[in-house]
């Protein structure tokens, strides 16, 4: 089933505005994984796109490292209509990439045997009770290139500081002044494994959170979703 554009009329639910074209699922699982009940109900077809880019960092590596992490606007930055253009999930994601690249290309260039990484991702964005846009985002990347988030406070370059940076990069401000915009959930990243079913109900689960109906907003002529394509 596949996501219409979210001009169509929205339905009322309460503390949501949810797309007439979308259906909701109250269920415990999806396609045999678990999802977090206490946040049900949840929109079916994101549930599908979450599980369909999974399956396909799957497909590419046997071991994958999966990250969430939520980037806020500053304050100021309310939800206008501009805003739901979704351009600076683009941004974002496009500046992750390019330091992704370039991280992989310097380890090349030592000589040094070097895994490359597709960067695959899965976002949506939901408006909070005092109208501020944030996006929750997951991300998936070859285990064998990158294993862990890293420390921000550390002299080193690491994939937390890369996020960040590319944050502060997607809404034109120093990093320096973007500190607290990007929030790291608890149990943020997650080793994924082809042959190990219970990596994959873990990680499920806890992305699962993204795909609630709560929160999310429609009718401003944009999808409040976004997913690599490759």
């Amino acid at each position: 089933m596949s996501l219409s554009a979210t001009s169509e009329p929205s339905m009322d639910f309460g503390n949501w505005n949810l797309n007439k074209n979308l259906d909701l699922t109250y269920d415990e699982e999806f396609m045999g994984l678990p999802l977090m009940v206490a946040r049900r109900p949840f929109v079916v077809e994101y549930l599908e796109v979450l599980h369909g880019v999974m399956r396909k960092a799957l497909e590419a590596y046997g071991r994958v490292f999966a990250f969430r992490c939520d980037p806020r606007l500053p304050q100021g930055m309310e939800a206008g209509s501009e805003y739901f253009r979704n351009d600076i999930a683009s941004r974002f994601v496009a500046s992750l990439k390019a330091k992704i690249r370039h991280n992989r290309d310097s380890a090349a260039s030592t000589g040094m045997r070097v895994h490359d990484t597709e960067v695959r991702y899965f976002w949506v964005r939901e408006v909070g009770d005092a109208g501020r846009v944030h996006y929750h985002f997951v991300f998936f990347l070859n285990a064998d290139a990158f294993r862990w988030l890293g420390d921000y406070e550390s002299p080193r370059s690491n994939t937390r500081k890369r996020v960040m940076e590319a944050w502060a990069s997607a809404l034109g401000m120093p990093v320096e002044e973007t500190q607290g915009l990007v929030h790291f959930p608890d149990d943020s990243s997650y080793l994924l494994r082809r042959d190990d079913p219970a990596s994959l109900r873990a990680f499920f689960w806890r992305a699962s959170y993204m795909c609630k109906a709560e929160t999310k907003q429609y009718g401003h002529g944009h999808h409040g979703y976004g997913l690599s394509r490759g």
